[in-house]
């Protein structure tokens, strides 16, 4: 059983100072060049590599008076350090710019619905609130956003799925209906809709990946192939008014084409799918003063508008 501050027990040999040291030996040839690349003396280099290989239990260098290479085990290790150098680089680099917390741009990333729909006014209040803060953001589909932050691209990112995503941190700030839109003349019009009629139908629908996709495949796991898909949900509700066929959409895409009469909503025979819409973030960034300012702004304006 793992307890609460328990360490590996190579953690003390394998710090980022040492495995870059491992990795400038490959590049550079030799431990002197490393050690003078990273700013320390050669002996103390010496001993960061000799650390390391007394921990393993193997030799990482071969040492010879033209310089030193990597054992194959040494090869190994310096690629898996690359990886792990670069990711420790770009939380670097965060942490910098979260510290300072008006670092910017700040690049953010939101889900096609919530760019299309949200992103605008929150860029407004953000600009009011904090002329201080630059802010971009990322717009793509919901696995792309979840991708990106879990990868340490960006510091918050906000989707719309069925489940908020497991290992990050996260909280839901709203939740998002799904309206059922047709063509103004189909035979829907004024009826309630089942799912088993959805499931029979060939559906206009977002992309794989996309959270709206999602919560189509969780609410129909069983229906027919799709008449069309696109990753725009302007696309989709244009495409169902020229009669391509059904859509289920989030019911904030949707709201000014059926005041217009372009297309129109049809009333479900049960309660609405609803979906959480989430701010995500990796847990290390919770006490961040970044997310923090950008998620009050985020709530106090999805607390005025609905």
């Amino acid at each position: 059983m793992t307890t609460a501050g328990a360490t590996h027990p190579l953690d003390r040999s394998l710090t980022p100072a040492a495995l870059r040291l491992l990795v400038l030996v490959e590049d550079l040839g030799g431990v002197g060049a490393a050690a003078r690349a990273c700013g320390v003396s050669q002996p103390s280099a010496s001993r960061a590599l000799a650390g390391m290989e007394s921990r393993l239990g193997c030799l990482l260098l071969r040492r010879t008076a033209l310089g030193s290479s990597l054992t194959p085990e040494g090869i190994a290790l310096a690629a898996q350090a690359r990886l792990m150098l670069k990711a420790y680089d770009q939380l670097g680099s965060m942490a910098h710019d979260l510290s300072r917390g008006t670092a910017g741009p700040v690049r953010l990333a939101a889900s096609r619905t919530v760019g299309e729909q949200l992103v605008p006014g929150w860029l407004a209040a953000l600009s009011r609130q904090r002329d201080d803060l630059r802010v971009s953001f990322h717009v793509g589909n919901s696995d792309a956003v979840i991708w990106q932050v879990r990868a340490g691209e960006v510091p918050l990112g906000f989707v719309e799925v069925p489940t908020p995503p497991p290992g990050l941190a996260h909280e839901i700030l709203l939740y998002d209906r799904l309206v059922v839109i047709v063509p103004p003349d189909h035979p829907w019009v004024g009826h309630p809709v089942s799912l088993d009629d959805l499931a029979a139908a060939h559906l206009v629908e977002r992309e794989p990946g996309s959270g709206t996709r999602s919560m189509v495949d969780t609410v129909l796991p069983h229906r027919n192939s799709p008449s069309a898909e696109f990753d725009s949900n302007t696309a989709i509700v244009r495409a169902v008014a020229a009669g391509v066929g059904p859509a289920v959409l989030s019911e904030l895409t949707t709201g000014e084409d059926a005041r217009t009469g372009e297309v129109a909503l049809v009333p479900w025979a049960h309660d609405p799918p609803k979906r959480p819409l989430c701010a995500i973030w990796q847990s290390a960034l919770t006490s961040s003063r970044l997310v923090r300012d950008i998620l009050a702004v985020v709530r106090a304006d999805i607390s005025r508008a609905h």
